[in-house]
């Protein structure tokens, strides 16, 4: 924007029309999806940490078969890895959530990037005009562009605060996503399958090899869910 060669109602008004600026996308401000994927994330682990396979173990005896406690034992554990798979459905959308904020928190950063770069220009050139026409222009008018100017100034103060945020918010926005995508293409699936043969197979003892490979994407998924869950 070229401001008027002198200090004058155009001037005013070009400084009015510098501080227009299109609002940021209401998504960004409602939406809450880093947040919402730690907290799904420590739902998934304190449903994880309610397992208890020593006690699933006890109950796969001579004896509990005649009392029906395995099958009750069974059922429990059955149970738990469906609650925990419904629960990492509602983190699953969580994180599609974050990857569309990601893309709008990318495209907010770019356009208030561009903003800024105007705003300096503007700011630059009516601090000249300001320092060439005070003298002579209508003291009334020098109020104005000077308070108008002010503003663009903490406008101009507050857009860098907003852009660190946003470098801030999308950097931990990735950080969880990227370790989302190891539990969900990788941990989870390891665990639902070494679950169902738990739950489905003849195992009774904690050294044979479905439960020993069970403990370890046990313990593996419980592990990164603690690091997403972290703040």
């Amino acid at each position: 924007m070229m401001l008027p060669n002198s200090l004058n109602e155009a001037a005013v008004e070009a400084l009015d029309q510098a501080s227009r600026v299109p609002n940021l996308n209401g998504d960004l401000l409602q939406s809450t999806p880093a947040r919402d994927i730690r907290s799904g994330s420590e739902r998934i682990l304190a449903l994880l940490q309610t397992v208890d396979m020593k006690r699933f173990f006890q109950k796969q005896t001579i004896f509990s078969r005649f009392t029906g406690a395995d099958v009750e034992a069974r059922l429990q554990f059955e149970l738990a890895s469906y609650r925990v798979m419904a629960a990492f459905r509602e983190v699953r959308q969580a994180a599609d959530n974050g990857r569309r904020v990601r893309a709008l928190l990318a495209k907010a950063k770019l356009d208030l990037g561009e903003q800024q770069s105007k705003l300096a220009g503007v700011i630059e050139e009516a601090k000249v005009l300001l320092v060439k026409s005070r003298a002579s222009a209508d003291s009334f008018l020098v109020d104005r562009f000077e308070r108008r100017l002010a503003n663009l100034i903490t406008m101009e103060t507050s857009n860098t605060l907003t852009l660190q945020q946003m470098t801030l918010s999308e950097s931990t926005l990735s950080m969880l996503l990227d370790r989302f995508v190891d539990i969900e293409t990788m941990l989870l699936p390891l665990w639902q399958r070494n679950a169902l043969a738990i739950a489905q197979g003849e195992v009774t003892s904690l050294r044979s090899q479905p439960a020993v490979e069970f403990l370890e994407s046990h313990h593996s998924l419980i592990d990164h869910l603690q690091k997403v869950g972290s703040k």
